[in-house]
């Protein structure tokens, strides 16, 4: 079974790199492209996502509908990319946030991948 990402606002860059990831890898589908943080917050169930891809603000600060994604969901993981791909850091919340280390697609797809594996699935 791949693993669901349902992707919220992020830049055009990375969503380019989340396509690429996703056509070389079966294991991913992308199940919605969504702008509003409402419509990621109402949707993400509907959509059996397992995975939430955000933008994180301007100043690397977690934007404010994650605390209601994680109470809401605690068993999908989310996670934050930088504003603009280069040398920032990618982070993962489940419930606490981790970070990842350096933003770039490896990191990501890593990433996505984990999402998934730190959860039973069935």
């Amino acid at each position: 079974m791949p693993v669901k990402i349902l992707l919220g606002k992020i830049n055009a860059e990375w969503m380019a790199i989340l396509a690429d990831l996703v056509r070389s890898d079966t294991g991913l589908e992308i199940v919605g492209v969504l702008e509003s943080p409402l419509d990621v917050l109402l949707r993400t169930k509907e959509l059996g996502a397992d995975v939430v891809v955000l933008s994180q603000l301007r100043d690397g600060g977690e934007p404010g509908i994650c605390s209601h994604l994680l109470l809401e969901y605690p068993n999908v993981a989310l996670l934050l990319l930088p504003a603009s791909p280069g040398p920032n850091i990618v982070w993962r919340m489940v419930l606490r946030k981790q970070n990842l280390g350096d933003a770039s697609p490896t990191t990501l797809h890593d990433a996505l991948k984990a999402g998934v594996a730190a959860h039973d699935r069935s």
